[in-house]
């Protein structure tokens, strides 16, 4: 990248490294190009960078010693807060695996579940956690491996389960259909907090609390804002979140106790389970064994040659 002194850079691109010590604090990005720049930074704006999320950064080319031109970093925007999502869409493609579907896709299917929802209660605490998180939902992974850990991973998934509940409520039809809409779309909302990015980590809040109950209390907040915390709505969408893991041993606080959270636990299971199934089959030749999938209790699955 030639620079010019004095003259100001807006760059999009990729957090690859950040780098501090006694008197320096520095990043080394990349580009939408493809080209690794180094930024200079100040002490205060290292809280504001995650490594491997996409940032707008506004720079300055300025002289340092021996007439060496270098950037400093004057302003630091996350990059879905200045673009819109089918710009987005478009540059976080260059940098991740992203989803299978486009995310204006998947957005515009959530969305219309979301609108589906009739009870007011339960529309009004739903609509609010999603217009909260609205931006990040669609960004995020639903993991750091195993089970869509790409960008667009936690909307994908959501999405995924959401098309599996009609079915089932067709067969089964005193399951709660707005009960099913909101519990899905918020079971893994809070994995934005738990998670810190797509090449992140666990958060401390993720590892101390973990989303099912990070999930369960941001709801309570929500419902007292709205003074709606003792109804019968409030209390059966916190148990389906804290309850979704289904079992002890897998994180969940609770064993489902409701139709509603017994089928959020199986359909949360069948779609991290059969993804994982069908991106091993991808690899695997025909008439031979996948590798062992830990998600399966590392077992091996036959890909058969019979055609439809």
């Amino acid at each position: 990248m030639e620079l010019n002194v004095n003259q100001t850079y807006m760059i999009i691109a990729k957090v690859e490294s950040i780098n501090t010590g006694a008197h320096f604090s520095n990043t080394t990005v990349m580009t939408t190009q493809g080209e690794h720049i180094n930024l200079k930074l100040d002490f205060e704006q290292l809280p504001l960078l995650q490594m491997g999320k996409v940032y707008q950064f506004k720079a300055l080319a300025v002289v340092k010693i021996e007439d060496e031109l270098v950037l400093k970093c004057l302003e630091i925007i996350p990059a879905e807060d200045v673009l819109n999502d089918e710009a987005l869409e478009e540059i976080l493609e260059k940098f991740y695996v992203y989803a299978p579907l486009p995310m204006m896709q998947i957005k515009r299917g959530i969305e219309s579940y979301l609108n589906k929802i009739e009870n007011d209660i339960i529309k009004k605490i739903t609509k609010k956690i999603y217009k909260e998180n609205e931006k990040a939902f669609y960004l995020h992974p639903a993991a750091t491996k195993f089970h869509h850990a790409y960008v667009g991973g936690l909307s994908h998934h959501t999405y995924t389960m959401l098309k599996l509940i009609d079915p089932f409520i067709h067969v089964y039809p005193y399951l709660n259909r707005d009960l099913l809409y909101a519990g899905t779309i918020l079971h893994d909302m809070s994995k934005i907090n738990e998670i810190s990015g797509v090449d992140g980590e666990y958060t401390k809040e993720g590892l101390l609390i973990g989303h099912l109950v990070m999930q369960t209390v941001d709801i309570d907040r929500v419902a007292r804002e709205f003074s709606l915390e003792n109804t019968e709505e409030v209390l059966m969408l916190k148990h389906m979140i804290i309850s979704h893991h289904g079992q002890y041993n897998f994180g969940s606080p609770k064993r489902p106790q409701t139709g509603e959270a017994l089928l959020l636990w199986f359909i949360d299971t069948i779609d991290s389970k059969f993804t994982v199934l069908g991106e091993a089959f991808d690899e695997t030749m025909e008439g031979t064994f996948t590798s062992m999938l830990s998600v399966m209790d590392k077992m091996k699955f036959y890909k058969h040659s019979i055609k439809k």
